[in-house]
């Protein structure tokens, strides 16, 4: 790897946690509200509506850390 970039190697990695994250919090929060623990005026349908935001943060953070993988992937077959 060229000592250009520092922290590109670890993009990918940082990229899958925050995946992890986003999908363990829309799922914790899509129970929350399904099963009434949150607000009393919050509808039971938006625990449907976190869980789809939560499901929508792991693929755009996947998709992320893959495409940085990619990149050096390609950079590494070129040198």
């Amino acid at each position: 790897m060229s000592s250009n970039y520092k922290v590109l190697p670890i993009a990918p990695i940082i990229f899958k946690v925050l995946a992890y994250v986003g999908a363990v919090l829309g799922i914790i929060s899509a129970l929350v509200i399904f099963f009434g623990a949150g607000l009393p005026e919050t509808p039971r349908w938006m625990g449907l509506v976190t869980l789809v935001v939560g499901t929508i943060y792991f693929f755009f953070f996947t998709v992320a850390s893959e495409g940085v993988r990619l990149l050096l992937d390609m950079n590494e077959r070129i040198k």
